[in-house]
């Protein structure tokens, strides 16, 4: 049986990590002027260059009408440009700019630290 304490003390252990790093990338992101939700929408479209709202959507458990609208305010910003699809007009490919690009590897770098620092005395 697990002891509720231990339980309790592991997950509260978490959450803290998880708000120092909210706070870390908020800064980050406050710099770029990149809303909290947008931040799995860069990795996702960083690791597949094309991939369409449809697909995108399904990765990030948002309804598709919701990932255009923040497809729309990312390429007002100048991070994405989606292009139509030739074959079929009515869906978009999803592409990074080379502004959004040099962002998510900052953001990256900046997740990275932050795990080996959290994890540096861990054997």
């Amino acid at each position: 049986m697990v002891d509720n304490f231990e339980f309790s003390s592991t997950f509260l252990l978490f959450s803290e990590i998880e708000r120092l790093k909210f706070q870390i990338l908020k800064s980050e992101m406050d710099k770029y002027k990149i809303h909290p939700g947008q931040i799995p929408i860069f990795f996702i479209v960083r690791k597949n260059p094309g991939i369409s709202q449809k697909d995108l959507a399904k990765k990030v458990m948002l309804s598709t009408s919701t990932v255009a609208i923040m497809l729309r305010r990312m390429e007002k910003a100048g991070f994405v440009k989606r292009i139509q699809d030739e074959s079929d007009r009515r869906f978009y490919h999803i592409y990074l700019t080379d502004k959004a690009l040099k962002i998510v590897d900052k953001i990256f770098k900046r997740l990275k630290e932050f795990e080996r620092q959290s994890f540096e005395n861990f054997t």
